[in-house]
């Protein structure tokens, strides 16, 4: 094997304000005992970090000046600490990047991925727009033979888009996703391989993406030139939805949501927004009974179990949604194709 390098290049968040990205040499880390050290092979471009590009008031709370940013990333193991026994040199791995102390009272319920000690691997740490990282061996997941190492970054937003959908029924349910973006994209499809009765898409007017979703089985796409919320109430017998998933950060999204969602329906929330104040039409909730979910990462592990279930089966389309590949030396361009939002799943190859 190559030896493995001293330093490397890596994109790091290098000044408080919009943008404010540097292609700096910096050490390669060294694996700690209960860690692996992972060559990248692709680290596919979130959301969140498009909130750290903005440097949005949630990103200058979170992320520390000088961090290196990604966290969506797969790649093959290379050296492993000493305590490590799950893993060897050659594994095929993708991160799980939640990082949890494994022993507050949230992680031994089984709420991992909302540890009280934890950390976000990318935002609070350093993470894969880089060469190499290192991650806690529980947080390399292996992965089924069939995924390749091409799409296998895209875990991490498959597995939100499975978290969110399942925190309401799936199963010969009628499923609302709102917002278009990669996540959305991946629920749209997941919840048809997961056997909804109907998907209706709700996008703005990014028509690339809602050709996506038509593509990806929405039985229904609907965007500005609809009355949303009457729109989805004339598809459902004017009941409204039975799950509703929200991806887009928009507050009138939000709204919609929750209008449109059945007397005792479920709303699950993912979307980060920009503000932390954001209205919420309480009454709704309150008199319609309805059940609000905030959704954070995924359930560590059960997310991950449905997730490569699914993989392994073939029902779910990575391919489609990845629409974009960029260099590592051309980062930037990712983050200029990602927030144009003119496509789907941008990733960035090693």
């Amino acid at each position: 094997m190559t030896a493995i390098p001293k330093t490397m290049m890596a994109w790091k968040k290098v000044a408080s304000r919009p943008g404010g990205f540097d292609f700096v040499e910096t050490s390669v880390p060294q694996a700690k005992p209960d860690e692996v050290l992972v060559k990248t092979h692709s680290t596919s471009i979130c959301g969140t970090d498009l909130h750290i590009w903005k440097w949005d008031e949630w990103a200058a709370e979170n992320v520390p000046i000088n961090t290196t940013t990604g966290h969506e990333t797969c790649g093959v193991v290379i050296a492993v600490g000493s305590e490590v026994t799950t893993h060897k040199v050659g594994d095929k791995i993708a991160v799980e990047c939640h990082l949890a102390c494994w022993d507050c009272d949230r992680c031994r319920e089984g709420n991992a991925h909302i540890c009280e000690n934890g950390q976000i691997f990318g935002v609070h740490t350093n993470g894969a727009f880089a060469p190499y990282f290192t991650v806690p061996a529980i947080n390399a997941r292996h992965f089924p033979d069939n995924l390749t190492m091409d799409l296998a970054s895209v875990q991490d937003p498959l597995g939100n888009a499975i978290h969110t959908l399942t925190g309401g029924p799936v199963r010969d349910a009628t499923v609302a996703i709102h917002g278009l973006g990669p996540i959305g994209l991946f629920a749209v499809n997941v919840a048809k391989a997961m056997g909804a009765s109907k998907v209706i898409a709700i996008d703005w007017d990014n028509q690339t993406r809602m050709q996506l979703a038509t593509k990806l089985g929405a039985d229904v796409v609907l965007g500005k030139g609809d009355d949303i919320v009457a729109s989805i109430l004339a598809h459902t017998n004017g009941q409204g939805v039975d799950n509703s998933c929200e991806f887009s950060g928009s507050p009138s999204a939000l709204s919609n949501t929750i209008y449109s969602t059945r007397m005792g329906g479920y709303v699950n929330v993912l979307s980060v927004y920009g503000t932390t104040k954001t209205e919420v039409p309480m009454n709704d909730i309150v008199f319609r009974y309805l059940h609000l979910k905030g959704i954070n990462g995924r359930k560590m592990w059960s997310t991950w179990e449905t997730m490569h279930e699914l993989i392994s089966q073939d029902k779910v389309d990575i391919e489609t949604i990845v629409t974009h590949r960029v260099s590592f030396n051309d980062c930037k361009l990712g983050f200029e194709l990602a927030m144009g939002g003119d496509c789907g799943k941008v990733v960035v190859d090693f």
